[in-house]
């Protein structure tokens, strides 16, 4: 009794895949038709490239050479400086030549403030990079420190 309902379901479940798959075999005649007619045939062209013209005065990039000059110079920002000395005239020039001889890559100059000379070094833009310089520095001149000059 078994055996029989096993092969009866067998047998029905062969027959619903065998007629599923003929039906998916056979292909829609609606889709057959011939409506291939209403459809346009579109070509789709890509954009065209962009252009940008730019027009400025001629001024503009020598302004901005000045700038960077400006900045380079710090003359209108925040910089840091080392200074090396603080006397007289005659010390501060030694002391100077010393450190242009010592130290080429920076620039020294001498600032007077009344009554003594000062000797600066250096334009650095961070402390960071002022305190690398007075590492350098302090073998020579040890008692160079960095400071931060005031704008007149």
């Amino acid at each position: 009794m078994l055996n029989t309902k096993l092969c009866l379901s067998l047998l029905g479940f062969c027959l619903a895949s065998i007629t599923t798959t003929i039906a998916q075999d056979n292909q829609n005649p609606i889709l057959d038709s011939s409506n291939n007619n209403n459809f346009v045939p579109v070509n789709i062209l890509p954009p065209p490239e962009a252009s940008v013209t730019i027009n400025q005065d001629p001024k503009i990039k020598m302004l901005l050479d000045i700038k960077a000059k400006m900045e380079k110079n710090g003359d209108f920002s925040d910089r840091y400086k080392i200074q090396l000395y603080y006397g007289n005239l005659n010390q501060a020039n030694d002391i100077m030549k010393s450190s242009k001889e010592s130290f080429p890559q920076w620039d020294s100059s001498i600032q007077w403030e009344t009554p003594n000379y000062k000797v600066w070094m250096g334009n650095y833009r961070t402390r960071l990079e002022a305190d690398r310089a007075l590492k350098e520095v302090h073998a020579v001149f040890p008692n160079a420190f960095i400071f931060r000059p005031e704008k007149k």
